[in-house]
């Protein structure tokens, strides 16, 4: 089977990274500290405008994303899905003007952690539709409601992955809530095909 595995969020422990990150910035702006717990990203928790959310990203982003730490369980259940004879096509929306080199970032960061996988394909649009239909994806994983609600409704079996921030968003969307859960899913799905 071919599945398709977004990167910030389901490989990688984005939030973590980013927040500590939002920490500092904010000293540097109020210093109000989070005012939205409930905001689904990040940098929403705090009392930046849009064009400070933004300006945020351009500025920081691939510096952050060299350093991110791995989900819990992600490579134990990657090489799993490798050995099982799975394809795993990474399909990301990195790109300008967040990476200035999103690609050249990307396979550092993931040979730097030592992320097997079978291709990388860096997305034209956030909502990866055109990529999972090249790539004949038969289940994609990603982080993003609206963007896994797009997918659905193009025909492509999206699952949501539970982070801290998005699970009070996911309505009835099939979910996943940790690299077992999309292991088994994985597995029972090639089992019934």
């Amino acid at each position: 089977m071919v599945i398709g595995i977004d990167i910030d969020k389901v490989i990688s422990d984005f939030d973590e990274g980013v927040l500590k990150e939002c920490f500092l910035e904010d000293k540097k702006k109020r210093n109000r500290g989070i005012v939205n717990k409930d905001a689904d990203g990040v940098p929403e928790m705090f009392d930046w405008s849009r064009e400070e959310i933004d300006e945020f990203y351009n500025n920081n982003m691939e510096r952050i994303a060299k350093n991110l730490k791995v989900r819990r369980n992600c490579k134990k259940y990657m090489d799993k899905m490798l050995e099982d004879g799975h394809r795993l096509i990474l399909i990301s929306h990195r790109a300008y003007p967040h990476y200035v080199e999103p690609f050249k970032t990307t396979t550092d960061w993931l040979k730097s952690k030592n992320i097997n996988y079978t291709k990388l394909v860096l997305s034209k649009t956030p909502e990866k539709v055109e990529e999972c239909k090249n790539y004949k994806v038969d289940l994609m994983f990603d982080d993003r409601v609206v963007k896994c609600k797009i997918m659905r409704e193009n025909g492509i079996n999206c699952y949501l992955v539970i982070t801290r921030y998005n699970w009070r968003l996911k309505g009835n969307l099939p979910y996943v809530t940790s690299w077992k859960n999309i292991y088994e899913v994985v597995s029972k799905y090639a089992k019934n095909s």
